[in-house]
């Protein structure tokens, strides 16, 4: 066993020293953060799908940002300048590989510095395409740390789970039962904390991605999570965009999508699948804040750009039914999207396809518009065609207009042609109309 330890450690330590040299040497921009007056007393980085195949890969290379960014961001705070953790939800791995580990391995060995905590989960999805269960035992050997954690950290109980030592469940009933003893153990600890929980897989029906028809939310451990109101539960898996309204859901506890750093995928009309223009070099993860006076600060970092595209407050950690992010309320407090008095349509015709511009709308609050929806009608008033576009609300630098995909009219006539604005909570703005005649 001891040989076995040692062989490990000796490969760790050749996948540093190969991360060391090929590390990009640069250092990292400090993203504008407006001063707010926030003073942390704890801060940590969680992120998810970072899909590393081997050394050197574009997984390593996100991943190497995103850590000088935090650092960047942490050397830069007056009040505050320490990095605590860096927390990965799972498929860290792309297919599970034995290589890949040790890649993720000597990149945060190379990277994370004294003080700053390496934690993580191993998800039943891509980490244990290779190993199965096994990829528990393989991760535990290449890092030293657990699958299952409960680590203390500057006071703040980090509590994560990983896929069971089982080839067929996802998670165990000793699984929901340990959940269960070190939630409650960390809340009699300090019942005014918030207690971080950190699963690959959102919990079923919480943030957007996690319904039955998104696809990517599991229920094995909403009983026991809705017992305690302290638990900000953050997980990955889905890609769907962090600075989405609908990434943080509350009610009996709090629920947090972090993003991830592979690529971005959508849900529209409840078909997931839905991949906008240039996703596969999106990246977001989030940047964790807690004050002295158990507020939690939730910035949204945009890793590929360098830059926050969004921020959360959670100021009710203790609170038994929450409303300030229940997708119910913010609903029904939301106003639909308004177009500005000048707005209209840019109508071009080229080789027989007709595309339409439609300058972006307004919102308010934290509120984005999410789509744009198309409709033409004949002069009969019979609907020919109709679509969506996204508004790309997810990019750092939002674009002023989107021109949503061509289309071809084949009968001869007069058409109208209306767009209206869809904010994250289904409310359509008025529509932008324009004429045309083929």
């Amino acid at each position: 066993m001891s040989v076995i330890k040692t062989m490990v450690s000796v490969f760790v330590g050749i996948f540093t020293f190969i991360a060391s040299l090929i590390t990009p040497n640069y250092s990292a921009a400090v993203p504008e953060n407006p001063d707010d007056g926030f003073v942390p007393v704890i801060r940590f980085v969680a992120t998810s799908d970072t899909h590393i195949n081997t050394i050197g890969d574009i997984g390593c290379q996100r991943l190497t940002k995103l850590i000088k960014t935090a650092y960047a961001i942490s050397d830069s705070d007056k009040d505050y300048n320490n990095l605590d953790a860096v927390v990965f939800s799972g498929d860290i791995t792309d297919n599970g590989l034995y290589n890949s580990f040790l890649a993720f391995a000597g990149v945060t060995n190379d990277l994370l510095r004294e003080g700053t905590e390496r934690l993580g989960v191993i998800a039943k999805s891509h980490d244990s395409y290779t190993y199965g269960q096994f990829a528990r035992n393989v991760y535990t050997s290449i890092t030293g740390q657990e699958a299952d954690f409960h680590r203390v950290i500057n006071g703040f109980h980090f509590i994560g789970v990983s896929r069971a030592q089982s080839s067929i469940k996802q998670y165990t009933a000793e699984q929901v039962e340990w959940l269960d003893k070190n939630i409650a153990e960390a809340v009699k600890d300090d019942p005014q904390k918030p207690v971080f929980v950190f699963q690959h897989e959102h919990v079923l029906d919480t943030v957007y991605g996690s319904s039955q028809t998104d696809g990517w939310g599991l229920d094995t451990f909403t009983s026991v999570l809705e017992k305690y109101p302290q638990v900000i539960h953050i997980s990955g898996h889905s890609h769907f965009p962090a600075n989405d309204p609908r990434a943080i859901w509350q009610d009996s506890f709090t629920a947090v999508n972090d993003g991830g750093l592979s690529y971005f995928e959508l849900a529209v009309d409840g078909k997931n699948g839905q991949f906008p223009e240039g996703s596969d070099s999106m990246t977001q993860s989030l940047i964790v804040e807690v004050d002295k006076d158990n507020n939690v600060l939730l910035k949204v970092l945009d890793v590929d750009k360098g830059k926050f595209v969004k921020e959360f407050l959670i100021d009710n950690v203790t609170e038994t039914n929450k409303t300030k992010y229940n997708p119910e309320a913010r609903k029904e407090k939301s106003r639909a999207p308004v177009f500005a008095e000048n707005a209209e349509l840019t109508v071009n015709k080229k080789n027989g396809k007709i595309s339409v511009t439609v300058p972006q709308a307004e919102v308010t609050g934290d509120n984005e518009v999410f789509v744009y929806r198309i409709s033409v009608k004949n002069k009969n008033g019979k609907e020919v065609y109709s679509s969506w576009s996204f508004s790309g609300y997810y990019f750092a630098e939002k674009p002023e207009s989107i021109t949503m995909e061509s289309f071809r009219l084949i009968i001869k006539g007069e058409y109208t042609i209306s767009v209206c604005a869809e904010d994250v909570w289904g409310n359509r703005s008025a529509a932008l109309t324009a004429e045309i005649e083929i």
